[in-house]
């Protein structure tokens, strides 16, 4: 299945929109801002939090991702290239997380899903491709705290 996600430039708490294929919002997440972190919940259509992403500072910033009944953790490092490190799964990545372009891979060598730099009507942003519909939210909890690594660099990022 197809997503698209792009940042939400709109004000407010909201930080981005996911849309289906057809063009229609699928998710909403939105932003709290405190001092040492950041909390994001993501929101179906109906209004109910599906995954929750907090971002912390300690010595370097990390993303703790709450959702189906799990807890994960995404830390940075950079080795040849920028990516994550995956610790609640047995997911690892492939590509390089500040180009956009990134995979995530179960142990087994098959793919969960894809990230790419893609321009939709909704704007510029990102199309996900996920091969595990059970790891929807996760997928996107990942791609999330991706773009918030690329934005962190724009001149608007998402947290301040």
């Amino acid at each position: 299945m197809k997503l698209f996600l792009r940042r939400d430039a709109s004000g407010g708490n909201s930080a981005f929109e996911v849309f289906d294929e057809l063009g229609f919002s699928k998710y909403t997440v939105t932003v709290v801002s405190e001092k040492n972190k950041q909390k994001l919940v993501m929101l179906d259509a109906g209004g109910t939090a599906v995954s929750e992403i907090l971002r912390k500072q300690f010595v370097l910033d990390y993303f703790a991702v709450r959702c189906n009944s799990r807890l994960y953790v995404l830390v940075p490092f950079c080795r040849e290239c920028f990516s994550f490190a995956v610790y609640g799964s047995t997911y690892r990545f492939a590509g390089d997380v500040s180009s956009g372009s990134f995979s995530l891979f179960d142990v087994d060598k098959s793919p969960v899903m894809t990230q790419k730099k893609c321009w939709s009507k909704h704007g510029s942003g990102y199309e996900i491709e996920i091969f595990l519909e059970e790891q929807e939210i996760f997928s996107l909890s990942t791609a999330i705290c991706a773009d918030m690594y690329i934005s962190a660099a724009e001149e608007d990022p998402i947290y301040s």
